[in-house]
């Protein structure tokens, strides 16, 4: 099959010779065309041709987006996914498997009525895992719904953790009256706590190297002697403490302005002439009392002194 070409300048019988000589020789003689070709023209035949070579020595493939493809003979059909979302495994004898990895992502959404893997089934708008427990590894878990179990439940602003309940600024208990914090528990600098009760496993609450400040009352134990009581300089087995008698009736105490020594029934020469007044001892302040007068010539007192009896 040559070129054909006709030059302007060409005369007619040239014209008809050489396109003669196209349709006997280059075309073919349309009589001779197979009876499978029903087109009678080129184009028309060309394609029937390729679909009967399709259908016989190679297939078409077509994707959602209705895209098709020819493979013929001699080509090579390359199934590609991106990484951990599909696998194709080709083998022996003209076998081409498809499948999904061991872990598989996917970027966008998965919606399926029924999910199983291994002993986890996500069916019915539950999860369930034959093993008893479902592990998210370290990723987070987010949901703009509630997120309800045995153990752990959330409703509006509550959340529950077993027995353990937080309301808003609330935490509370429903099976005890008391929450253990099995911790050490810091407040930030300038935080507050309120208490009604503070009680301790050892005999003692500690309180370090704090003032413990209050603006009300400091009240000792009802039931037993209590009190308050000072180790003193040298942490030892002795100690000072300082308690009430049981008082029959609201009793005050006031310390006076002035710094000393505080002065009890033990003390023993602890008291100094400068801490009584003038004219403060009278016959009422001696054990015993004897009476010296001095009388004037009819008998008459003039003057008494009051002195301590043997």
């Amino acid at each position: 099959m040559a070129v054909k070409n006709i030059a302007v300048t060409d005369t007619l019988e040239t014209f008809r010779t050489t396109f003669n000589d196209l349709a006997a020789n280059d075309f073919g003689d349309i009589a001779n065309l197979s009876g499978s070709i029903s087109s009678t023209n080129l184009v028309g035949a060309m394609n029937e041709t390729i679909s009967i070579a399709t259908s016989t020595a190679g297939f078409t493939v077509k994707d959602s987006a209705n895209n098709q493809q020819i493979v013929g003979g001699g080509d090579t059909l390359t199934v590609v996914g991106t990484s951990n979302e599909i696998e194709a495994v080709v083998s022996a004898t003209d076998t081409l498997t498809i499948g999904l990895p061991n872990v598989v992502s996917v970027t966008t959404s998965l919606t399926t009525p029924t999910l199983s893997t291994g002993n986890m089934t996500l069916a019915n708008g539950s999860i369930t895992d034959s093993s008893g427990s479902i592990s998210f590894g370290n990723e987070n878990l987010t949901t703009t719904g509630t997120i309800t179990g045995n153990s752990f439940s959330s409703s509006g602003t509550t959340h529950a953790l077993g027995t353990i309940a937080i309301s808003g600024n609330t935490i509370s208990s429903s099976n005890a009256a008391a929450i253990t914090v099995d911790d050490n528990l810091t407040l930030s600098a300038g935080k507050t706590l309120s208490v009604d009760n503070i009680t301790s496993s050892a005999s003692f609450v500690n309180f370090g190297s704090k003032d413990v400040s209050t603006d009300g009352h400091f009240y000792t134990a009802s039931t037993n002697v209590g009190g308050v009581v000072f180790e003193g300089a040298t942490a030892d087995a002795f100690e000072t403490q300082v308690f009430a008698i049981d008082p029959t009736a609201d009793r005050e105490i006031g310390f006076p302005n002035e710094s000393g020594t505080v002065i009890t029934t033990g003390s023993i020469d602890a008291i100094t002439e400068s801490m009584i007044a003038n004219d403060a001892i009278g016959q009422n302040e001696l054990k015993t009392v004897v009476t010296l007068q001095i009388l004037n010539s009819s008998g008459t007192a003039l003057k008494t002194l009051f002195g301590a009896g043997a």
